[in-house]
């Protein structure tokens, strides 16, 4: 089967025009040191440096100096919001001095989108830190929560006014993860468990200081965190060990954190720390028991094509799985506040393939509209191709390809439908 079938076999077809809500959020995310270039004060940079990781994102999308081009950009696509992170190492650099340049920077990206009609969508720590953070210790520091909010209590002194959409942490479980379990992060440790939990905790501290902090400096705003939420089910439905083995990946992944902050789904009458929940959906995860230890206790992901909806694969190596963002949404609307998807897109050099990713999770978002959740927008990643982490610049998530020799910025066929969408404000047969 072509993955183009594929995933037209998995998805939902829209079989009839789809009205999403009216001042619905529509447009694209990025980061800062994937898009920025030349973020030489954050512990990424360090450890590209001495060669610790596989990639160097030298001056990346020059997003820095280029960001009113890129908001032109978006402009013409019809979208009406952007969301962005701002660099704490660039704001402080040296514990406790502040870069009255970088704020002023940031201030004048806030007021080049909404020049052109973009909310801003401001997410305060993407991945990286301080180098001089992570060398003291980072999040294993018993004052990091504190450190942080330090940080926040400047940006929203300066920035504050200017800003309704706050995130406070982006996907604080793949970072641990990836820097404490699988090492492949700074700060790079590897199956450090003990300390990947307390990294855990004192990141959900460092949330809800800052989710107090905003709070106490401004009136009328709304701070989430943006979750990566991966649909989680069983390799085989029947077998026990299999369903314990997803529930337990499940309340890891996708509930840990929120147990962390005290904010518990509606029905145990509690959520706190949180007035809406930032979603980033990419894949399923359909998950198998293998023998024991912590990692088993996790499952492994299965990789058989014996699955009958399996979609195809992404370059990322990721299943495309357009039903999964509905699901989602359905689960995290149990919270009783609103959702937002800060993050979806595929990685891949068919744009066919791009452009039926998004127009099928669009369907399954508007179904899930349809059953009564809550959705403010849908941010899809990304604006443009640009530095991917560990993957360097070979995965092609954005809308525009970009020539990283010249900067330019080339827009995909899938612009066009895309546009269609975020201008009307719907989604209709005739969008496929």
């Amino acid at each position: 089967m072509s993955a183009e079938k594929a995933l037209h076999h998995c998805a939902p077809q829209p079989s009839q025009v789809r009205q999403f809500p009216e001042g619905f959020l529509w447009g694209t995310a990025t980061s800062s040191h994937q898009v920025e270039g030349d973020n030489r004060w954050n512990d990424w940079w360090e450890y590209e440096q001495a060669g610790r990781l596989p990639q160097v994102s030298g001056e990346a999308c020059r997003h820095y100096q280029l960001y009113e081009r890129d908001f032109d950009l978006a402009c013409s696509w019809g979208h009406n919001a952007h969301r962005f992170s701002i660099e704490w190492s660039r704001i402080e650099p040296s514990a406790g001095h502040w870069n009255t340049d970088a704020i002023a920077h940031y201030r004048a990206v806030i007021q080049a989108l909404k020049q052109r009609g973009l909310e801003p969508v401001m997410t305060l720590h993407h991945f990286t830190n301080p180098a001089w953070f992570t060398r003291s210790g980072g999040w294993l520091r018993s004052d990091s929560a504190r450190l942080f909010a330090r940080y926040v209590a400047y940006v929203v002194k300066h920035l504050g006014a200017e800003v309704k959409y706050w995130l406070t942490v982006n996907e604080p479980t793949v970072y641990v993860m990836q820097g404490y379990i699988n090492g492949e992060w700074p700060p790079c440790l590897k199956s450090s468990w003990v300390k990947a939990i307390i990294a855990f905790r004192n990141l959900a501290g460092a949330h809800v200081a800052a989710y107090r902090v905003l709070h106490r400096c401004c009136q009328d705003i709304m701070v989430g965190f943006a979750h990566n939420a991966p649909l989680v089910v069983p390799c085989n439905p029947g077998r026990k060990r299999d369903r314990m083995t997803a529930a337990l990946r499940d309340l890891i992944f996708n509930r840990s954190f929120f147990y962390l902050i005290g904010a518990l789904p509606q029905h145990m009458r509690r959520t706190a720390n949180l007035d809406f929940i930032g979603l980033n959906y990419y894949t399923r995860a359909i998950v198998y028991s293998a023998n024991w230890g912590m990692r088993a206790l996790l499952g492994r992901v299965c990789r058989s094509s014996h699955h009958s909806d399996r979609g195809p694969i992404s370059a990322a190596g990721w299943e495309v799985y357009p039903p999964g963002l509905g699901a989602v949404l359905e689960k995290f609307s149990t919270f009783g506040i609103p959702l937002l998807v800060t993050e979806n897109g595929v990685a891949t050099d068919d744009e066919t393939l791009r452009r039926d990713f998004i127009i099928q999770h669009l369907e399954s978002l508007a179904e899930a509209l349809g059953r009564g959740v809550n959705v403010l927008g849908y941010l899809y990643w990304t604006l443009m191709d640009n530095f991917e982490w560990t993957l360097g610049t070979e995965a092609h998530f954005g809308l525009a390809a970009v020539d990283f020799k010249t900067q330019e910025r080339l827009p995909r066929p899938c612009v066009e439908a895309f546009r269609c969408v975020c201008r009307e404000n719907r989604l209709s047969p005739v969008s496929r």
